[in-house]
């Protein structure tokens, strides 16, 4: 069983309070796009989870599809074990959650695999134990995230905008993300977007509207520290971009296109001088 396991943008991020949990109260929208990792269930007869990759880091009981597994044989007291293969493209500690993505295909497919008829709400409640991104992915659709990442209300089906995504090759902890955040008590962000006027721009299809109300409270932290990610923005701007951001907690930065030509033509450009440069959409 072969599935896509895809990665999501943030077209806005704003941060509320930090809660006696730790976590932190958020309001987002979240858009799933392209890129994927490949990842493979397969079944085994004994009492055990492995997980393989192409890359060696992702070999361990830290990574989120391994928790969910454990998660779910722990509490469905599970005797069949699962080989999990994930063949990793997306950057990781990159703002685009594809650690999160491979915990919510590894809920989903092993709540089938194993029979255990557990509904969406339930496989989200089970995500949220996982990480905040987890449940969008289940979900798995244009959406509101609000809450701790819990709270998922779909959007419209929104068009397929082109994007140029570019990740320096540096990772960025969630955590420390957060921390600079508290520590700053936002003053950095001053997030003065209106969440409402972006969701009518989706729902309007209205790709100009959309790029001029995208918005995230990590992006002037993230840039403050990494200056590779402000010359990231002038370089996607420089090559026709509506407009550029961090996505999530960074240092990812996306860039919106209108059309395919000019994605083509920043991506072409821009290809040879970062780690990691992808042309994709969203869907």
């Amino acid at each position: 069983m072969l599935l896509n396991s895809y990665a999501k943008i943030n077209l806005y991020l704003k941060i509320g309070k930090k809660l006696k949990s730790g976590y932190h109260n958020i309001q987002s929208v979240m858009q799933p796009i392209e890129l994927h990792d490949n990842i493979s269930f397969e079944k085994l007869n004994e009492d055990l989870i492995i997980v393989q990759s192409n890359n060696p880091d992702l070999e361990s009981k830290g990574n989120l599809a391994y928790k969910a597994a454990s998660l779910l044989k722990d509490k469905f007291k599970v005797k069949e074990g699962v080989r999990i293969n994930i063949e990793k493209t997306i950057p990781m500690s990159a703002g685009l959650g594809g650690g999160s993505s491979n915990a919510a295909n590894a809920l989903v497919t092993l709540n089938k695999i194993w029979n255990l008829r557990l509904a969406q709400k339930k496989l989200i409640e089970f995500g949220t134990e996982i990480g905040s991104d987890v449940p969008f992915f289940i979900v798995g659709k244009t959406a509101l995230v609000e809450g701790i990442g819990d709270k998922i209300k779909p959007l419209r089906k929104s068009q397929s905008i082109n994007i140029v995504l570019i990740n320096p090759g540096i990772k960025v902890s969630t955590s420390w993300a957060y921390k600079q955040f508290d520590k700053t008590k936002g003053k950095l962000s001053n997030n003065k977007k209106n969440i409402k006027e972006l969701i009518s721009a989706i729902n309007k299809k209205d790709i100009k509207k959309i790029s001029e109300n995208i918005s995230n409270d990590f992006d002037p932290i993230i840039e403050k520290k990494f200056e590779i990610v402000r010359e990231i923005k002038t370089n996607l701007k420089k090559f026709d971009a509506l407009n550029s951001m961090v996505s999530g907690s960074g240092p990812t930065v996306f860039g919106l296109y209108d059309s395919i030509y000019p994605a083509r033509e920043a991506y072409f450009k821009l290809k040879d001088l970062y780690p990691f440069v992808f042309l994709t959409k969203t869907f």
